[in-house]
């Protein structure tokens, strides 16, 4: 394919219609300064040929001018062997495709973008527009600016066609897709045993991992044998610390301070509890502005945070999978034994009924108190949501919408230029006379006034002079009649707009627009501040009528409960939280029967003690993982519901005075206090308790100790340590063995690999001779003595210069990558060229890295790859480039009436 003339008319900077005329075979340079034009020009051509001409995409639309949106228009003129053909698009607003071919058809919309795809052999643009896979081989010959460097950016259909060409020269490499697939099934086996750094995974590191199992197996039972021993000094300890604990005198004096500590605290804790709600009201309304300025920190951390936890999720998955089976497995040996404590769990379920009956009154209490705040929570946001709705009643009733004031403002406009336009081109006809002079003078038939403006003719006009006759001026404007019809229509247009928004001037509809947009701002911080008085949460949706309801079925939950516990009056939450602590120890005392039932299983559980430690770290570890995980996602979720800037401020404002006046009533309730405080009666009470419940627990622990090291003796004397010790060394030895004969596999697959890969190189090196040859000319006028290598996919791989030494092509400087990513294109367009497939040459602001002395040596190869392929040049430096030499061409003004916008 040869480019010969480009034009466009509203693409992107150009809001007048230009072309590009004469572009001839061979070297073809644009010169002109920075914001020319020149890679637009380039998007043009790209425009024009691959992207869709009914493409809603952005790219597409971005391709409008800034200045009035108009509808881009391009049109492209290129050769083929069977002649010129001329593709014009108009895109956005109205788009068509038109192609006309050299026999004479002229094909319109999808059959001209069909037919110009099976031409130039790329692929149909996606939704979002052309990319470089369905660009193929254009993608690498049309360079863009600051593209011209770097490594070539091959798309696979790109690479399909260049391997196309090489195998009709020198045929596949290797026995063709078979032969390059050996290699890499060899690949593939030997990385199902080690990495790519010769590290074992998969069923190898299996075995590996095995041995170090069995070796710390070997050593765990090693080190149970010695246990024994440990065990039994244990016992003897144990015994004589419960004699020393028998006694209990202090428990009594202890309980009487305790009582009267807690008295006291619940006085000053309901007190507290009063300051601390006045507290995380001001906080709320402290935390609405912080919140705003750490929204995008916190959504980011979110993002990174689901993904740690979605990992730690699988993992811990896996983890408890696998101990669930072996405990489970373990947990059969001993069911057997657990009928004795089943009978003393029956105790245990009394005394939890007790707690379960004294938990659901506290619940109760705490309900009512819960009722309590959210109605007040709800008559502040009832009030909002009226103040929303009134403000969405009036702004209904204003009919000038965005849409309304658009329609209104263009319609203006498009008078005014109308106007604009008559009145340049009408005749003025000016009277500089004195009064008396003007008496009886008319024009058309109105008598004129010596205050008057001039007037402005525009179709036969005639001026009446009393006693001397008339003259008739009929003015000669270019589409009188034309343009007398556009004004009567942008007028009627106006009229027609106006009325739709119930408005008579342009003026009021502004105004309108501007009562419209604040009381629907005034709408939207209402509904905002009704959304913090009532937000959504897990059990409502957000809003006044949602939390109404949800109120109206605690009230229910708590008539239920009610009855249900048969009761008719809740007691004070300080009794209600007493008679559930008694329950409580009443429920504990159950349990270290329970548990001294349980202690003489301890000797057979401990064989599945460690499994059970095991997985219940395995299980929290999983749970937790999972209850964060969905934590953060909802908090994602509600984190990316945007706060717009005003109502983010009106809620501030709003918020400075509550806290003003938060502050106030935190105050007076802070002079409440008494110079005892909540922490100290709590460190009191938390010390008492825990003195009653550490003598209680002592005693406990040391007699179920002493009854578990009892079992653990009897077991640990009839495990067998010595028969699992030995029977633990053969499996080791049998694994060590095992691991030899892996070894040596990995050994033979690495030294086969290696064979094939030198094989390889050397077919490889036939199979690109083709490129090589082409690109080896320019190279050494380049660089003398070099050779360049590339890899089978066409990528460049290196450069070869002194000494022998290949220097990889990602280390080498900006400028030789550039200069050598040039001479890779000029080489694949001549060997398409001579195969027949159209190929030209575009870069577009290139050799931006090169020095003088490589910028001339790069000017000659580009004239001599010109003699057999179009190249087109497009550069800022018009004094560097008078040396290339090539046809100069340059923009020339364009006709709208060919290249019609919309």
């Amino acid at each position: 394919m040869k480019l010969r003339s480009l034009a466009l008319n509203q693409f992107k900077k150009f809001t007048s219609p230009v072309r590009l005329d004469g572009i001839a075979d061979g070297l073809n340079v644009i010169v002109g300064p920075n914001e020319m034009g020149k890679s637009t020009l380039l998007e043009a051509l790209r425009a024009a040929l691959f992207e869709k001409y009914s493409s809603k995409a952005q790219p597409i639309t971005a391709l409008q001018n800034d200045r009035n949106q108009a509808g881009p228009v391009v049109e492209l003129a290129f050769e083929l062997d069977d002649g010129v053909y001329r593709i014009t698009k108009r895109f956005v607003k109205k788009p068509y495709a038109r192609l006309s071919c050299p026999d004479g058809r002229t094909l319109e919309g999808d059959a001209a973008e069909d037919v110009l795809r099976d031409l130039l052999g790329f692929d149909e643009p996606g939704k979002t527009g052309a990319k470089a896979e369905t660009l193929g081989m254009w993608n690498v010959l049309w360079v863009q600016q600051g593209h011209s460097f770097g490594a070539l950016d091959l798309p696979q259909s790109a690479r399909a066609n260049l391997h196309s060409a090489l195998e009709s020269e020198v045929g596949t490499v290797l026995g063709g897709r078979r032969g390059r697939a050996l290699p890499q099934a060899i690949e593939k086996q030997l990385g199902e045993l080690v990495t790519g750094g010769g590290k074992p995974r998969g069923a190898y590191k299996e075995l590996i991992d095995n041995i170090e199992t069995l070796q710390t197996d070997l050593a765990d039972l090693q080190g149970r044998r010695e246990e024994l021993s440990r065990t039994l000094d244990q016992l003897e300890q144990a015994q004589e610390t419960l004699a020393r604990l028998s006694t209990g005198d202090r428990d009594e004096a202890d309980e009487t301070e305790l009582a009267d500590a807690r008295k006291r605290h619940g006085h000053l804790a309901e007190l507290e509890a009063r300051i601390a709600a006045a507290d995380s009201d001001l906080a709320l309304k402290q935390r609405n502005l912080e919140q705003a300025n750490q929204a995008l920190v916190a959504r980011t951390a979110l993002r990174q945070a689901i993904a740690d936890e979605e990992e730690a999720v699988e993992t811990a998955r896996k983890g408890l999978d696998d101990v669930r089976g072996r405990e489970k497995e373990a947990r059969a040996r001993l069911d057997q034994l657990r009928t004795a404590v089943r009978e003393a769990e029956a105790g245990v379920t009394t005394a939890d009924d007790a707690v379960s009956h004294q938990r659901r009154i506290l619940a109760a209490v705490e309900r009512k108190g819960r009722i309590r705040e959210l109605e007040g929570r709800h008559e502040k946001a009832a009030a909002a949501e009226e103040r929303q709705r009134k403000a969405r009643q009036e702004a209904a009733a204003i009919l000038v919408t965005d849409e309304t004031l658009t329609e209104i403002r263009d319609a203006a406009k498009a008078l005014e230029t109308i106007d604009s336009r008559l009145s340049a081109a009408a005749t003025r006809i000016t009277f500089d006379m004195a009064a008396d002079a003007l008496s009886g003078i008319e024009v058309d038939g109105r008598k004129v006034a010596i205050d008057d403006p001039p007037v402005q003719a525009i179709g036969p006009t005639t001026i009446t002079i009393p006693g001397q006759g008339r003259i008739t001026v009929e003015p000669a404007v270019k589409d009188r009649d034309k343009l007398r019809d556009q004004q009567r229509e942008a007028r009627t247009a106006l009229e027609t707009a106006l009325q739709t928004g119930g408005v008579k001037t342009v003026d009021d509809a502004e105004e309108q627009h501007r009562r419209r947009q604040k009381l629907v701002q005034d709408g939207e911080l209402a509904r905002q501040e009704a959304v913090l008085h009532a937000p959504a949460t897990d059990d409502h949706d957000a809003g006044a009528e949602a939390l109404a309801g949800y109120i109206e079925s605690l009230q229910l939950i708590l008539t239920r409960d009610l009855a249900d516990l048969e009761i008719d009056t809740l007691p004070a939450k300080q009794e209600a939280d007493t008679a559930l602590r008694a329950a409580l120890e009443q429920a504990e005392e159950a349990r270290s029967a329970v548990d001294m039932a349980r202690a003489a299983l301890g000797g057979p559980e401990d064989a599945l003690g460690a499994l059970q430690t095991q997985l219940g770290t395995v299980r929290t570890r999983y749970d937790d993982s999972g209850v964060r995980l969905e934590k953060r996602r909802a908090e994602l979720a509600a984190a990316e519901e945007n706060q717009a800037d005003t109502a983010l401020q009106a809620a501030i404002d709003a918020a400075e005075k509550a806290v003003s006046d938060q502050e106030d009533a935190i105050a007076s309730l802070k002079d409440q206090r008494t110079d005892e405080t909540l922490p100290q009666l709590e460190a009191r009470i938390g010390r008492l308790e825990q003195a009653l419940r550490d003598r209680r627990e002592k005693r406990g622990n040391l007699k179920e100790t002493i009854a578990g090291l009892r079992s653990h003796i009897e077991v640990l004397e009839g495990a067998g340590l010595d028969e699992a010790i030995e029977q633990k060394a053969r499996e080791l030895e049998r694994a060590t063995d095992e691991r030899h004969r892996a070894d040596r596999e990995v050994q033979v697959l690495n030294l086969l690999l290696t064979t094939l890969r030198a094989a390889e190189q050397e077919a490889k090196e036939r199979y690109l001779s083709p490129v090589l040859n082409r690109v080896r000319p320019y190279l050494q006028l380049l660089f003398p003595g070099a050779e360049i290598t590339i890899d089978e996919d066409l990528r460049i791989v290196g450069v070869t210069r002194e000494a022998g030494y290949e220097e990889a092509f990602h280390h080498l400087s900006m400028g030789t990558q550039e200069q050598i990513a040039v001479l890779i294109r000029l080489a694949f367009a001549e060997m398409l060229v001579e195969q027949g497939h159209p190929a030209t040459v575009i870069l577009d602001d290139a050799l931006v890295f090169s020095d003088d002395h490589r910028m001339n040596r790069m000017f000659d190869i580009l004239n001599m790859a010109a003699r057999n392929v179009q190249v087109v040049i497009f550069t800022c430096r018009e004094q560097l480039f008078e040396e290339l030499g090539g046809r100069q061409l340059s923009l020339q003004a364009g006709s709208a009436e060919e290249l019609v916008s919309a």
